[in-house]
């Protein structure tokens, strides 16, 4: 207890440290030279394109794998910290007042290209589980058992969340897809194209595998599959597989 507490401690204060500094940047996420918005979906191909979007420099919110409602909401405390202490005139003049900065925070999230990456949830369960960062589940149970126990979409991440399928990380409160473009991991290479022409060549992206883990057993996924360990994750990924047509 004493050692959780201590990291604790620890956490808090490179927070504050972090807050005491510039914040150059909203999150991973947001790129506003390139105009765009790049939900990252842990284990969907997202580290290859992280890092090519993202910005150097300090983050208000550093966590990767915010959803789209987070990052929505994370522009007005941004650009409102932004706003602060460059006043050098009096009587005060063109100080936005928190009505246009709440204006400018909505036009941003509006205007900007948001995108994502989902996988195929039946080989995501696998890379999950192989995977060499977060939780080691492959070093404490069987394949089958992690699936009998594979209840939320971040399991075994450092940065769990209570998001049932990937479609959470996509959605707004009323449960409405509000991306522009969503492509799956395995058509990664035409969607490449299409996020070109639908950015009018701002996001330019190449093919790159950054954080394969060559123990993983994801590209061969059938192969490791039990009938019973593919109906677990038919059953508890439902939503994502009839939303995106997957199929095993």
């Amino acid at each position: 207890m004493k050692r959780l507490l201590s990291k604790a401690k620890n956490r808090a204060k490179r927070l504050l440290t972090d807050l005491n500094g510039p914040i150059d940047m909203v999150n991973d996420a947001v790129n506003f030279d390139l105009e765009c918005i790049f939900i990252a979906v842990p284990k969907t191909g997202t580290t290859s394109v992280r890092t090519q979007i993202r910005k150097q420099g300090n983050a208000l919110i550093p966590n990767p794998h915010l959803n789209i409602v987070q990052v929505r909401d994370l522009l007005y405390p941004f650009i409102l910290r932004s706003s602060l202490g460059n006043n050098r005139t009096y009587p005060s003049e063109g100080v936005p007042s928190d009505k246009d900065i709440r204006n400018q925070a909505e036009k941003t999230f509006n205007e900007f290209f948001k995108f994502s990456a989902v996988r195929n949830p039946w080989a995501r369960a696998a890379s999950l589980y192989f995977r060499r960062e977060g939780v080691q589940a492959n070093e404490e149970m069987t394949f089958e058992r992690f699936c009998e126990q594979h209840l939320y979409a971040s399991d075994t991440c450092f940065h769990p969340t209570l998001h049932k399928n990937q479609l959470d990380w996509l959605c707004d409160e009323n449960d409405r897809m509000i991306m522009d473009f969503v492509y799956k991991l395995e058509d990664f290479e035409d969607a490449i194209e299409q996020i070109a022409n639908r950015t009018n060549g701002r996001v330019k992206l190449i093919k790159r595998k950054a954080n394969k883990n060559p123990n993983s057993r994801s590209s061969d996924y059938k192969d490791i599959y039990t009938d019973r360990a593919r109906k677990l994750i038919s059953k508890a990924f439902e939503k994502d597989i009839d939303f995106f047509q997957y199929t095993f």
